[in-house]
């Protein structure tokens, strides 16, 4: 904001010397400085008079009145011969005709009498007048940049509330509220901005919206030709099949099994993403839901799970939706572990932790964010190859999100990926 205020406050006194200067260029290159005209019409005839005086009552009277004329407007004058002042003849012919040449504001070179000698008047800046006039001239251009500095402030105080108006709407849509809208009021918007924002925001909203819908739609409708492949299969196993033919319907039984996974992924993801979703929270016994998880999980692997969690510790929580997300997890273990998986579950001030650790090859840093995004893949070890369907991390991550929490993917000290859910809102209970 301050860096905004500077760049406003430099373009307009800026502007301000720009003006200054082509105003000047103008009036004085371009066509007659009047005022410059008027100063040297009133010299020339102070000129014309001592002109007649020294030519009534000789030049001595003539150089005493111009001093004194000096005096009285606060003016010092120096006496210069023709070849000192090194003129143009144009100049010399000027200054001869006019008896007076303008050189600078309150500056002139005179000649009057005979001309021998050529006079230069200029402001005797010792003076109280000249000093009060250069300090009107500062406190002049003081409060110049004194209303710039206000006006700077004042305008960048009314946008500055409008953008962060602005903001506050952007950045809860990028939260993931779609239904938010920036403000069109006179008072709100920047220019057209606003209303941009909010074309912008309605056709996301759409997408994501008839994205949902499609998923939703594609999800439920595959389970109908799926279970008539199921139906057809179970005839066909029953009929007359030799070794081979029964290898390819197992092979087939496998393939509809995982479709099924990935429909029943899909349907969950998709209802965990529609609005309106609420958590059954209950105080759960953690050990009692975890140890159920690993007993589950355990039948489909051979690797070594372990479970490491103090005895009756209840949380407020869901037990389902938890339940969900700390298998996915370990199911996504299965796949990169080496030989064994391991779940920590503690109270770290106040909020339940639950850790998932595997001696696998691990997640390179610049990927743990985007493991959690649905139907990510990382390039290398953890390819379609090793199988999943990109979905199961991204439900671990709504469900989190839904308790309030916040997940963190790090190095494991086996080695592997740890996987750390947080829950400030769970209001753990130990049970001693």
């Amino acid at each position: 904001m301050k860096r905004l205020y500077l760049e406003f406050f430099v373009g307009l006194s800026g502007l301000f010397f720009l003006c200054i200067l082509a105003f000047s260029y103008v009036t004085q290159e371009l066509t007659t400085d009047y005022e410059a005209e008027l100063e040297i019409s009133h010299v020339s005839s102070v000129m014309q008079i001592l002109d007649d005086v020294a030519a009534q009552r000789g030049q001595q009277k003539a150089d005493k009145l111009l001093a004194g004329y000096a005096e009285k407007s606060h003016l010092t004058f120096q006496q210069f011969t023709w070849d000192e002042i090194g003129f143009t003849q144009s100049e010399r012919n000027e200054l001869s005709r006019r008896g007076a040449l303008f050189d600078d504001e309150n500056e002139y070179w005179v000649v009057f009498g005979d001309q021998q000698w050529v006079y230069y008047l200029q402001p005797d800046i010792e003076e109280d007048l000249w000093q009060m006039l250069d300090l009107e001239v500062k406190l002049l251009w003081a409060s110049f940049f004194a209303t710039f500095a206000l006006y700077s402030a004042i305008m960048l105080r009314l946008l500055s509330g409008r953008f962060r108006k602005l903001e506050e709407a952007t950045m809860a849509f990028s939260d993931g509220d779609f239904k938010v809208r920036a403000s069109e009021k006179a008072g709100d918007r920047v220019g057209r901005l606003n209303a941009r924002f909010n074309q912008m925001a309605d056709k996301i909203s759409e997408l994501i919206q008839s994205h949902k819908h499609l998923t939703n739609a594609i999800a439920h409708e595959l389970r109908t030709p799926i279970f008539r492949m199921q139906c057809q299969l179970d005839l066909l196993e029953e009929s007359a099949l030799n070794t081979a033919q029964k290898g390819y319907v197992a092979g087939i039984y496998d393939d509809i099994d995982e479709l099924e996974s990935l429909i029943e992924e899909l349907l969950y993801f998709a209802k965990m993403e529609r609005s309106g979703v609420t958590l059954q929270l209950k105080q759960q016994d953690v050990a009692e839901v975890l140890q159920r998880t690993i007993a589950h999980c355990q039948k489909d692997t051979k690797q070594i799970l372990s479970l490491e969690c103090p005895e009756q510790c209840y949380f407020d929580v869901d037990a389902h939706h938890l339940e969900r997300a700390v298998s996915n997890i370990i199911r996504n273990a299965f796949r990169y572990a080496k030989r064994c998986i391991s779940v920590k579950v503690f109270c770290q001030e106040g909020a339940l932790t639950i850790q998932v650790d595997d001696d696998g090859c691990g997640i390179p840093p610049e990927e743990r964010e985007n493991v959690l995004k649905p139907f990510y893949r990382v390039g290398t070890s953890r390819d379609r190859q090793s199988g999943g369907h990109g979905l199961g991390l991204a439900i671990v991550a709504q469900v989190v999100s839904l308790h309030q929490g916040e997940i963190h993917i790090s190095e494991s000290d086996c080695g592997g990926a740890r996987f750390t859910i947080r829950l400030p809102q769970a209001k753990c209970h130990l049970v001693k």
